[in-house]
């Protein structure tokens, strides 16, 4: 069995309008750490574990069903999925010498999910996160060292396969979301991670049609299956050994440079 980590801040949590459609992902369970076991995925997706970890906002939906859902599909693999995720998270927050404890409880999900899988097949880390980073205005360099130290620690603890990216959408809406966002790209390019999708840049160009109306810079159920179906289905391809074709960059801002 195939282990996705899901993990980031609120884009990731999930915090879109509304419950979607609740039908099972066939071939895909979460892990519920708080009953130790695995579930047939889908939506709602987490669960709650004090302040650290949170469940999707109000029970709505998320990208971790959709993305599954491509994934089994292209590879014809189950899969485990495990949502450890917290809105207005810095990138310091989930660093093991933070005081909230936050890493500690996502690498305990973790493990616990990988002893409820027995041997593993694949174990893949997917990480969308930053707008609260750029919001604090973090620099590029900061934003980059702290996202190679999350990286390095997990894979001591975890050692997973890759730790891919679905790139962070413009949140602050100004220019304190371009170092979070050439980060991303930077540290992509460089090989040191996978990057999956840039849809959320699209999205947050077109909010009517893809942002939650009730929650400014998060995506709605529209957009969420989108990202996942596309990032599912590059995550497919790199296993696979087929390139990913990313999506040309939504921001002009970033080409004019």
């Amino acid at each position: 069995m195939d282990i996705i980590l899901f993990s980031g801040q609120s884009n990731m949590q999930g915090q879109t309008e509304s419950l979607p459609y609740t039908r099972y992902v066939r071939g895909a369970y979460e892990y519920k750490w708080l009953k130790d076991k695995a579930e047939p995925l889908r939506h709602p997706v987490g669960e709650d574990y004090g302040e650290l970890l949170l469940a999707a906002h109000e029970g709505h939906g998320s990208l971790v069903p959709a993305f599954c859902r491509a994934y089994v599909r292209e590879t014809k693999r189950k899969v485990l999925a495990v949502h450890a995720a917290k809105g207005a998270t810095t990138v310091a927050e989930w660093l093991p010498d933070h005081p909230s404890g936050r890493y500690a409880a996502l690498v305990q999900k973790a493990q616990g999910a990988l002893k409820i899988a027995g041997k593993k097949d694949r174990f893949a880390i997917v990480w969308l996160q930053g707008e609260s980073d750029a919001l604090e205005g973090v620099s590029q360099e900061t934003y980059s060292t702290r996202l190679e130290r999350l990286r390095d620690c997990l894979q001591n603890d975890l050692k997973q396969d890759v730790f891919s990216v679905i790139r962070v959408g413009r949140f602050a809406c100004d220019e304190r979301d371009i170092p979070i966002l050439k980060a991303q790209e930077a540290l992509c390019a460089e090989g040191k991670f996978l990057m999956l999708t840039r849809f959320t840049g699209y999205c947050t160009e077109k909010p009517d049609q893809y942002i939650n109306p009730f929650a400014c810079g998060h995506y709605n159920n529209r957009a969420m299956e989108i990202i996942g179906e596309t990032a599912g289905k590059n995550l497919a391809k790199y296993y696979a050994g087929e390139k990913i074709e990313l999506e040309k960059e939504p921001y002009g801002f970033l080409t004019e440079e």
